[in-house]
């Protein structure tokens, strides 16, 4: 039993969705199995999606991005994918940002702009104007000190900084199919599990609608890239580098913005990105995988409230938290004599407890999820919460809270929030 001592949080009689969870039975059709099972399988699922146009005056992949790339603090914006700014949503034609094709439309489908890969939001994403044009259509490939640094700015927390290498910076040198651009730290696995899903998602042949789909393949070899950037929608379209997109996907696993980020493309198209849902695939098809056990992390974020007794309890360390795991939480700062509700709650969403009526507290999550527990208790309580064996948990982010509300009285014990991510035993 791994000891995850938590002290207490206020009961908020809220509930969320399950963000960043595919419907159930999506995947049952999949046969993870081998390489070549998985990837006909994932295929059959993510295929023919709802095509949406390009630009249009009905929906089309501005409406969808400026929803998808939203900024999560601020739902008039968006962040772009490589600058990393905010920018207040301006729509088509603006002079701010742009989409950027993470798959260059030059490499298999430049004429296609009604196709699934020219609009497919997948891959798609908003950009700086400026930085699209300096990304042009490189390969993805790791850089080094002495290429040109392309800085991030600061946005909710993350970017920042430059003048030392790899930082929080872009990278890049070279020209077209020559050059390289490797993807700041905070990217680099939302770019490459796009680049994954585009070569799972285009299998060439025609769609569904009878239209003429490239076969998008991912590769190391520079030259079956430069092959196919001929100006012309192609057969077969390469694009890279292979090993270095598949390392970043492990260097940067999902995150709750990339989780949400595929539920709003789903709600439009209708397929998913499997490897946002299931990170651990990208090892079957591609290796690269962490040998063993995948450990599970633990990340605090918020500030605490203030308890009935004006103290505001720490939280403590989880340790390795992992599916079938037996965690053991501890509530040692609640009221010594008074009775109250302890509520042990998982979710994949946090919220701001000032929505909600709580103004002095900062971050709580919701407790959404099928395996909390309720009990009631004075002083010093216990609580042994069983997280499901379930193997489509691996790679979830979790918002754990332990609760207290006391009886009878509007005062509330409060603490910082914590993050989880499971891993495997």
């Amino acid at each position: 039993m791994r000891f995850a001592p938590l002290t207490l949080l206020v009961l908020a009689a809220t509930s969320g969705s399950l963000l960043g969870q595919a419907p159930p039975g999506y995947y049952a059709s999949v046969d993870a199995s081998s390489a070549a099972a998985l990837r006909a399988t994932l295929h059959d699922v993510i295929d023919d999606h709802t095509i949406y146009p390009y630009t249009a005056s009905s929906t089309d992949t501005w409406d969808i991005l400026e929803w998808a790339d939203e900024d999560p603090a601020n739902s008039s914006r968006i962040v772009d994918v490589y600058l990393n700014e905010s920018y207040a949503k301006q729509g088509g034609g603006n002079s701010f940002y742009n989409r950027e094709h993470t798959w260059p439309k030059s490499y298999g489908f430049p004429d296609g702009s009604s196709s699934g890969p020219y609009t497919d939001c997948h891959s798609l994403r908003l950009v700086n104007d400026t930085y699209n044009s300096l990304r042009s259509n490189k390969p993805f490939d790791d850089c080094n000190a002495g290429c040109d640094e392309e800085t991030t700015l600061v946005t909710n927390g993350t970017g920042g900084g430059s003048g030392v290498f790899p930082g929080n910076s872009n990278w890049t040198d070279g020209l077209f199919t020559g050059g390289r651009w490797q993807c700041w730290a905070g990217r680099k696995g939302d770019v490459a599990r796009s680049l994954l899903y585009m070569d799972i998602r285009y299998e060439g042949g025609l769609s569904g609608l009878g239209v003429a789909e490239p076969d998008l393949i991912l590769t190391d070899d520079r030259g079956l890239i430069a092959s196919s950037n001929t100006g012309q929608d192609e057969a077969v379209g390469y694009m890279g580098i292979l090993s270095v997109i598949v390392q970043w996907h492990w260097d940067d696993p999902p995150d709750a913005d990339e989780l949400e980020r595929n539920d709003r493309v789903y709600f439009h198209q209708g397929n998913r990105n499997p490897f946002v849902d299931h990170p651990e695939w990208v090892d079957v098809i591609w290796g690269g995988g962490p040998s063993g056990p995948i450990p599970g992390t633990f990340s605090r974020y918020g500030t605490g409230c203030p308890s009935s007794t004006l103290a505001i309890p720490v939280l403590a360390e989880i340790v390795d938290p992992r599916i079938g795991d037996q965690l053991l939480f501890l509530a040692a700062s609640a009221p010594p004599s008074t009775p109250g509700a302890v509520h042990i709650g998982f979710s994949q969403t946090s919220v701001n407890l000032g929505l909600i009526g709580f103004p002095a507290c900062d971050m709580l999550a919701p407790p959404d999820l099928a395996f909390g527990a309720t009990s009631s208790a004075i002083g010093i309580a216990f609580r042994t919460v069983g997280i499901p064996a379930d193997p489509n948990l691996v790679g979830t982010s979790l918002f754990a809270q332990f609760l207290f509300a006391e009886f009878g009285i509007p005062l509330i014990s409060a603490t910082e929030g914590g993050q989880l991510t499971l891993g495997t035993d």
